[in-house]
């Protein structure tokens, strides 16, 4: 199993102290820091789950430190912990960070409440992980998508949405087919190339018939992409 780290921005000691005493012998690694300054090293060195900071701090307020984590490391779960929490402060919260939860200070270490939610953050962390490599991969499978396309420009080609309906046309092509018409046969079983009197039923999702045409198929997350290459211009 993969480490998970929490990271208590906080400047008191005394709170940081009862923190590390209250959460040793749970299933994480707990990490403290007494500035947003000294937390931000903390981030450069561990894989840093969930951060939970106060408001409060000297140097550096818990708000830009928050935003600043939300843009670098975009998968870590906020929460803030604080004692000074008014309406101002969520507001900005909500608007800037994003944040998970509102802890208020002193913390209730009775019952089991702040671990609850402490591992409810880490579950989340992992669906951020998880979707934010989700979303590289697409972004690559899509950049070579697209390579794909600039570099034959000598095979004219359509690019359909999952609707069937063309985001992009090679010129050669463009008035036949102008983004924005609809592909998608009558029977709403495959795809209509009128023109060229071509029929693409949907089954042939990844197939080709390389005297007339190739088709290959991108899926990103809920969507798709299909590109059709013609062989040659009618």
């Amino acid at each position: 199993m993969t480490p998970q780290n929490i990271l208590f921005v906080d400047d008191s000691p005394m709170v940081l102290s009862l923190l590390e005493r209250t959460l040793t012998q749970e299933a994480f690694t707990l990490h403290t820091a007494h500035t947003p300054k000294e937390a931000l090293q903390v981030l450069e060195q561990h894989p840093i789950d969930v951060v939970v900071s106060d408001l409060l701090m000297p140097g550096l307020d818990g708000i830009t430190f928050l935003r600043m984590i939300k843009k670098d490391y975009p998968h870590i779960v906020r929460i803030i912990l604080s004692g000074h929490l008014h309406t101002q402060s969520i507001l900005s919260a909500i608007n800037h960070v994003g944040v998970f939860r509102f802890l208020t200070k002193p913390l209730e270490l009775d019952d089991d409440t702040l671990k609850k939610i402490l591992y409810e953050a880490l579950d989340q962390a992992k669906l951020n992980r998880n979707s934010l490599h989700a979303d590289q991969n697409a972004a690559s499978d899509l950049s070579v998508f697209i390579d794909s396309i600039l570099n034959a420009p000598y095979r004219p080609y359509v690019l359909l949405n999952e609707q069937d309906i063309v985001t992009a046309v090679h010129v050669a092509l463009a008035e036949l087919y102008p983004v924005g018409c609809s592909l998608r046969h009558p029977d709403g079983e495959g795809i209509q190339l009128t023109t060229h009197s071509l029929y693409i039923p949907y089954g042939e999702s990844e197939s080709s018939d390389p005297d007339l045409y190739t088709l290959d198929t991108l899926t990103l997350g809920h969507s798709s992409l299909r590109l059709i290459r013609l062989s040659e211009i009618a």
